[in-house]
C-alpha cells in the first residue's frame, strides 16, 4: 500500500499545503523546507515511502519519492519501493543470502539454515531500522526456520512480532503473520504458564485484525479459558 500525499507551494514562498493543511514559514522560500520535513514525518510515521505530488509557486507540477528513512528520489529511483512497499518480493541486495537460508532449510540443515537467517535479519534491521518492511520480512524467515527446528512456541512469538508490525503499517502481510501465529501457538505443546501467557499476546494481536480475525480471536480466548481453568 503506497502512501501519497500533495505539496502546494504559494508564490511568495513563504506559504504551502501538504495534503491541504497549511505550512507557514517567516523565510522567503522556507515552505519548501517546512514542507518535506512535513512529509519526512508521515514517512517516518508510516515507515514506508511517500510517493509526492507536487505543484511549484509557477504551477508547474512533478512527482518524487520520500523515503522512510527520509531520502529524496525521483519516481525512477524508487520504482521498487513504490510497487512493492511490503516487500513482497526478496530485495535485490539480500536475494543470495535468503535463498542460502531456504536451500539449507529444504535440504535439512535446520540449524544451519536458522543460523544464516538471524545473521540475515539482524544485517537488515541494522541496515534499514527493526521496523521496515524488509525486517519484517526476514522476521518471518527466521521464524519459518525456527519452527522447522521443532519450536512452535519460539516461532509463534517472532510470527507475532511480524504481525504486530505489519499492522503497525497498516499491511495486508499482517494477515498471513498472524495465521502463521494462531496455526503454531495451538501446535505448541507448552508448559501451562508459557502457553497462556503467548495465548494472551496472540488473542491481542488478533484483535488488531478487526472482524475478519475475529473468529479466530474467539477460539484462543476459549482455548486461554481451557488452559486457565481446565
Amino acid at each position: 500500500m503506497t502512501c501519497w500525499a500533495t505539496v502546494e507551494l504559494a508564490e511568495d514562498g513563504r506559504r504551502g499545503w501538504v495534503n491541504e493543511t497549511e505550512i507557514c514559514s517567516d523565510q522567503p522560500g522556507g515552505a519548501r523546507a517546512a514542507a518535506i520535513t512535513r512529509i519526512r514525518g508521515i514517512a517516518r510515521q508510516r515507515r514506508r515511502p511517500v510517493l509526492v505530488a507536487a505543484t511549484e509557486p509557477d504551477g508547474h507540477r512533478h512527482h518524487f519519492v520520500v523515503t522512510a528513512e527520509g531520502t529524496i528520489l525521483k519516481t525512477h529511483q524508487a520504482s521498487g519501493l513504490i510497487r512493492d512497499p511490503d516487500a513482497e518480493e526478496t530485495p535485490a541486495a539480500y536475494a543470495a543470502r535468503a535463498c542460502a537460508v531456504c536451500a539449507a532449510l529444504q535440504s535439512g540443515q535446520e540449524r544451519t539454515g536458522l543460523g544464516l537467517a538471524v545473521r540475515l535479519e539482524k544485517d537488515i534491521a541494522r541496515a534499514h531500522g527493526r521496523d521496515h518492511p524488509y525486517r519484517w520480512r526476514a522476521l518471518e524467515l527466521r521464524a519459518h526456520a525456527v519452527a522447522l527446528c521443532g519450536l512452535p512456541s519460539t516461532a509463534c512469538e517472532l510470527y507475532l512480532g511480524a504481525a504486530k508490525g505489519w499492522a503497525a503499517l497498516a499491511s495486508p502481510a499482517y494477515q498471513g503473520a498472524a495465521r502463521r501465529a494462531y496455526a503454531l501457538w495451538f501446535q505448541a505443546g507448552e508448559q501451562q504458564t508459557r502457553a497462556l501467557w503467548l495465548g494472551e499476546q496472540l488473542r491481542d494481536v488478533l484483535g488488531l485484525g478487526g472482524d475478519e480475525a475475529s473468529s479466530a480471536r474467539m477460539a484462543v480466548v476459549h482455548r486461554i479459558s481451557e488452559l486457565r481453568w481446565g
